[in-house]
């Protein structure tokens, strides 16, 4: 049983009244919203580390 269907019979355990199209789809949208999340922090350390980068002294001009 792969990853996507354990989660899809516990979706479909809890809440009966759902057809398995359903839980399916609720389960794209949550993983739709965690790679948006995941992504978005990403892009943030990478703006900081750009800042972090551009207000470091440059060692080398010394």
């Amino acid at each position: 049983m792969t990853k996507l269907n354990k989660k899809v019979e516990e979706l479909l355990t809890k809440h009966p009244h759902l057809s398995q199209e359903e839980a399916i789809k609720i389960l794209a949208e949550k993983n739709e919203r965690k790679k948006q999340k995941r992504a978005a922090k990403t892009n943030k350390g990478h703006a900081k580390k750009l800042i972090n980068q551009e207000d470091a002294p440059d060692t080398d001009e010394a």
